[in-house]
C-alpha cells in the first residue's frame, strides 16, 4: 500500500468513528466493513470494530493491505472516494461577528484530527 494514503485513511476513519461525518460516515463504515468482511471474514471486521482508536483501526487496515495487494488497491480507492464524500458533506463556515468580545484564544476550524493546546509549553 502506498504510504501516502495512510494519513488520509486515518483522517477518514477518525471522522467516521468520531461521528463528524454524520450519515455519510455511517454509510462509509458499512461499506468499509463490507469490504473487510468479503476479503477476510467476520473476525477481521471484529478486529477493526474493537480497535481503541481510529489510528489503531487504520493501522489494522494498513497491515491487511500490506499483506494483500488486491485489498490494498480496493482500500486505496475506498479511501480516496470516502475522503471526497466526507469533505463534500462536511464543509464548515466559522464566523465571529456582531458585538462579540473576545477575551481569550479562539480557534475556528472544521474537522481537527489531533491535539489542540492553548496552554504554554514547558
Amino acid at each position: 500500500m502506498d504510504p501516502s494514503v495512510i494519513p488520509t485513511l486515518a483522517a477518514v476513519v477518525s471522522a467516521i468513528v468520531g461521528g463528524a461525518a454524520g450519515e455519510v460516515g455511517k454509510n462509509a463504515w458499512t461499506s468499509l466493513t463490507g469490504l473487510v468482511r468479503r476479503r477476510f471474514g467476520d473476525d477481521a471486521v471484529a478486529a477493526i470494530e474493537t480497535a481503541q482508536t481510529p489510528e489503531e483501526t487504520a493501522q489494522s487496515l494498513v497491515e491487511r493491505a500490506q499483506a494483500d495487494p488486491a485489498f490494498a488497491e480496493t482500500l486505496t480507492s475506498w479511501t480516496a472516494e470516502t475522503a471526497r464524500l466526507v469533505q463534500t458533506k462536511h464543509d464548515v463556515t466559522n464566523t465571529i461577528s456582531g458585538d462579540a468580545r473576545i477575551t481569550g484564544p479562539v480557534l475556528q476550524a472544521g474537522d481537527v484530527f489531533g491535539s489542540i493546546n492553548f496552554g504554554k509549553s514547558g
